[in-house]
């Protein structure tokens, strides 16, 4: 009988979902936003072309909106661009990622979430309860792992597995493990098993080529399996004539794939993109035969190609102070920070720096920087940076840890994490005309950084930095704070307030003085933004400040009113008998994929000479953060 009613639901499945979108599109009552009445319609699409008699409505679960996509997918009705009614919403959701398309999200969804459980709506927690944007993330990632499913064991099979999970369900928060059950019953016991954990344990997983070999009168293409699950993969096998072919990859299958090609031009694991896996670039041999891109200023996530970009900087204030920047990016995927944390691979960076009116000569230089995932499941990074520039060079090696609890932006609105880096870096300053003495400088940095935002728009944020370093003569200890607290306020007004805070030795070598003299050199060395004059004459060893805005919270930017207190010690003066520096003006400042900003300190208590309290300044900064 489910054969039957499978063959007939194939037949007549076009004419179905043309019919339930019209019907739902009649009957569902206005929502308040299009992202609800499209998940609405998804979940009451899925309900009826699954034949779903179980609990009422409002116990809802991630299979029926997947599996809704799923169907209109397979027939013609989606090619995942965006779907109809979500232009309006995905921006709210995403900011400047309002670009992506539901296919990035199945990238997203289906390979990178490190959630947990990730397709479990369990009673304790059910799917009504969650936010629209988690549960269409979800319904995303459910298409992505019922897409693979399908794609593995065939429209007959999966229509089997299908309707034994509808007919042994009753209550909608089970029908993952119904599921799971099924794929046993009707597959095999290793699917079931893998099929398990791609649903239940939110990780991750990976094939690829590892190497290929050729022989007298074949080819031996060596595949892996990364991560804790798999699947059978399909290879696609193109000879030099042009010729194509398919073979596979079976999932209990360790040894070499031997292929009787003579001339073998290329090979494409899972042609289709059937497996829910993002990191697609060693999914080709072989590797650099198109398998790169130029993508100028910004980039969506991509996982399937090699990929460089550009990102020019400048930053400009009243007083002279420029710099000019441009950064070369390369590598598979890119930083998708802070939907995601630092999911590319093997990415190089080529940074470019032009900085006046330091010496006559202008000061100009570069850093090459190497970024790796040490380990993606442990939320564990490596970096290796080396600078050179007109007056100093060097060279650092550094790690970043995730630790504790962590939600990122692509669950839902909210953001939530805790990481430490340390670094080692030697430096050289070796001209003596710049620095008073030249020195060999060795350097110990770590750093705690923390953030919290809520669905409400509701921002905490803690960063504590820590150096100690050693030269020739003597050591030194530096130690930065900074605390920020933010939110919207009654849906339009944008308000924040920032406190820093900074300590370091006497002894300290000048090119780490707190001063912005050579900010742009290393961050240990800058005062934190302060909207007023920045220029620092002296020796600066400790200093405290607070910043407060408010402003009109627009769509794209932010109008703001600013007002910002430093004070700073001086040689021969303490910290309390220094007069704070004080300034207040407004500005537009808008902060995504890149930063601008626009600022008028229009009035200052410590101007520079030969200027008034009262003054028509700016400073303005622009930057491409991708």
């Amino acid at each position: 009988m489910k054969i039957v009613f499978s063959i007939c639901l194939l037949i007549f499945l076009p004419q179905m979902c043309l019919q339930a979108q019209d019907s739902l599109q009649v009957d569902l009552p206005a929502r308040s936003s299009p992202l609800e009445a499209y998940l609405s319609e998804l979940d009451e699409m899925g309900r009826l072309l699954s034949g779903w008699n179980g609990e009422k409505l409002e116990m809802g679960s991630w299979f029926f909106g997947s599996y809704a996509m799923l169907v209109l997918r397979n027939n013609g009705h989606s090619d995942l661009k965006p779907f109809p009614g979500l232009e309006a919403a995905i921006p709210a959701l995403w900011g400047d990622f309002k670009n992506l398309t539901p296919r990035y999200l199945v990238e997203f969804a289906g390979g990178s979430l490190s959630y947990g459980k990730l397709m479990s709506v369990a009673q304790n927690r059910p799917f009504d309860t969650l936010l629209a944007e988690e549960q269409f993330i979800l319904h995303v990632a459910g298409l992505a792992y019922l897409r693979m499913l399908n794609g593995t064991v065939g429209d007959s099979l999966f229509s089997e597995i299908l309707y034994s999970t509808i007919d042994s369900t009753q209550k909608s928060f089970m029908i993952t493990d119904k599921l799971i059950e099924s794929v046993e019953e009707h597959c095999s016991p290793t699917l079931s098993l893998q099929y398990s954990k791609a649903l239940s344990t939110g990780s991750w997983m990976d094939v690829e080529i590892q190497k290929v070999e050729k022989n007298s009168d074949s080819f031996d293409i060596y595949i892996e399996q990364n991560g804790i699950w798999g699947f059978p993969v399909d290879v696609l096998l193109i000879s030099k004539s042009g010729d194509s072919t398919y073979s596979s990859y079976a999932l209990e299958q360790r040894a070499p794939l031997r292929v009787e090609i003579l001339e073998l031009d290329r090979i494409i694991l899972d042609p289709d993109h059937k497996l829910a896996e993002y990191y697609r670039y060693n999914n080709k041999w072989p590797r650099l035969n198109g398998n790169i891109r130029f993508q100028p200023f910004v980039a969506l996530p991509d996982w399937e190609y090699y990929r460089f970009t550009l990102n020019p900087s400048s930053w400009s204030d009243w007083d002279g102070d420029r710099r000019y920047g441009l950064k070369i990016t390369t590598g598979f995927g890119i930083d998708l920070w802070p939907a995601y944390p630092s999911d590319y691979r093997h990415r190089v960076t080529l940074e470019m720096n032009s900085h006046k009116p330091y010496d006559s000569e202008g000061s100009w230089g570069g850093r090459v920087s190497y970024g790796n995932p040490l380990n993606i499941q442990k939320r564990l990074f490596g970096s290796v940076k080396i600078h050179g520039y007109d007056d100093w060079s060097g060279l650092s090696l550094g790690i970043t840890k995730y630790v504790g609890e962590q939600v990122f932006l692509i669950q839902g609105p909210k953001l939530k994490y805790q990481r430490i880096a340390a670094e080692i870096e030697h430096d050289s300053y070796n001209d003596s005309l710049i620095w008073k003495q030249e020195s060999e400088i060795n350097v110990l940095k770590i750093s705690y950084s923390g953030l919290a935002l809520t669905r409400y728009g509701y921002r905490l944020y803690v960063n504590l930095r820590a150096a100690a370093g050693a030269r020739q003569t003597d050591s030194f200890s530096v130690l930065k704070a900074q605390v920020d607290l933010s939110g919207v306020f009654w849906g339009w007004l944008a308000g924040g307030m920032q406190f820093v805070g900074g300590t370091q030795d006497r002894s300290i070598p000048d090119p780490y003085q707190f001063t912005h003299d050579y900010a742009w050199q290393d961050n240990l060395s800058a005062l934190p933004n302060f909207r007023g004059q920045t220029r620092i004459a002296h020796q600066t060893n400790n200093y405290l400040g607070l910043s407060l805005s408010a402003g009109y919270w627009l769509p794209w930017s932010q109008l703001k009113l600013f007002a910002s207190s430093m004070i700073y010690d001086q040689d021969g003066l303490k910290l309390a008998l220094v007069k704070p520096h004080h300034a207040a003006g407004f500005g537009i400042e808008h902060k995504s994929f890149f930063t601008a900003g626009l600022y008028f300190p229009i009035w200052q208590s410590h101007p520079i000479e030969g200027e008034n309290p009262w003054a028509w300044r700016y400073q303005w900064r622009l930057t491409w953060n991708l």
